[in-house]
């Protein structure tokens, strides 16, 4: 009988164990450039969205263990997915998500998937629906590449990072922070690193404006696991205080739920949210901290530039390690 297969959806589908060992894996691989481990495997990874850190670190992570990569890009290669079951299908999607993952699940050992939604409806955008079609009808394991409740493949480079350079993470003060941003962005990936460093036990503050919090469920698991792990977990409204003291500052913009039908509205409410910038001064109220964003950032809105470059900023280290990280994950899921 076949083992069952194993998907990554969510942070929030690994264990404490299942992190800890995917984190010193991806530690002993770091500097291995080559290895024959999945020698004879084949990676699809379909991209509804655009990607740079997530397509290139894959593709070298599947290279390095010697397996082949192929990239999807569903503006120009894939026919419109219908995601609901049981619809009659007379309108725009030409293919129905399990037919579509059925099929590539006779091609290849692992489907990765990154669509970032959005209808305009935040009930029906965080239910995710094409990502966990292909999960639920692919035989092969699937791999969120991004959507837009969570970002995992991002989180584990980002824990990584933090193990690197404080070395015990549990007890440590962590502030995940907004920022300023124009445009209406996803919680993808402050939602999975909110899960991750709740089961790594840190001391965490999410500073947000009001109008702008984050997934209430998560927050609630997040709240949880911090306090099952010896950590914990405050929500405050104001930047000076969410940094005050902090060892970890990872600042990333995300959008209103509240406003997730009227982008134009958020436009306006983020007009007097100018001073959520993270520069010198934000900077000076921390424990020294390590400053962290997963990029793309806009320079001088979001974050400065003295302290984008600045002696305490890991942003390349974070984009480094997400080779290592999904060389661990590839390994975990296909090894």
């Amino acid at each position: 009988m076949a083992p069952e297969k194993r998907d990554l959806l969510s942070a929030g589908d690994l264990g404490r164990d299942e992190l800890e060992n995917l984190l010193e894996l991806a530690q002993r691989t770091k500097d291995k450039r080559s290895s024959q481990l999945l020698v004879g495997k084949t990676l699809a990874l379909l991209f509804f969205d655009r990607s740079l850190r997530t397509r290139v670190s894959f593709e070298v992570a599947a290279q390095q263990l010697g397996a082949h990569c192929i990239n999807v890009f569903a503006d120009r290669e894939l026919y419109g997915l219908e995601p609901e079951e049981e619809v009659v299908m007379d309108g725009p999607a030409e293919e129905h998500v399990k037919d579509a993952a059925r099929t590539l699940s006779r091609y290849v050992d692992l489907l990765g998937v990154r669509q970032l939604s959005r209808t305009g409806s935040w009930e029906v955008d965080r239910r995710e629906t094409l990502l966990h079609g292909y999960a639920r009808h692919a035989t092969v394991p699937v791999v969120n590449l991004e959507s837009t409740m969570e970002h995992p493949c991002q989180a584990i480079a980002d824990v990584m990072t933090m193990r690197e350079n404080l070395t015990r993470l549990q007890g440590r003060r962590f502030t995940l922070a907004w920022s300023m941003n124009p445009e209406p962005k996803n919680m993808g990936p402050c939602h999975s690193l909110l899960r991750l460093v709740a089961l790594s036990g840190m001391t965490i503050t999410l500073a947000h404006p009001l109008g702008f919090e984050l997934d209430h469920e998560i927050v609630e698991h997040a709240r949880r696991d911090a306090e099952m792990h010896g950590g914990s977990l405050r929500v405050v409204n104001d930047l000076e205080e969410g940094v005050r003291s902090a060892e970890v500052v990872y600042t990333r913009s995300w959008g209103s739920t509240r406003y997730w039908d009227d982008p134009e509205r958020e436009r306006m409410v983020k007009r007097s949210l100018q001073s959520w910038i993270f520069d010198e001064r934000i900077m000076g109220l921390t424990d020294d901290a390590l400053f962290m964003h997963p990029l793309p950032v806009r320079r001088g809105v979001g974050a400065t530039d003295a302290v984008l470059d600045g002696r305490r900023s890991v942003i390349y280290d974070q984009a480094g390690n997400r080779t290592p990280a999904q060389k661990a994950l590839l390994t975990f899921l296909l090894g």
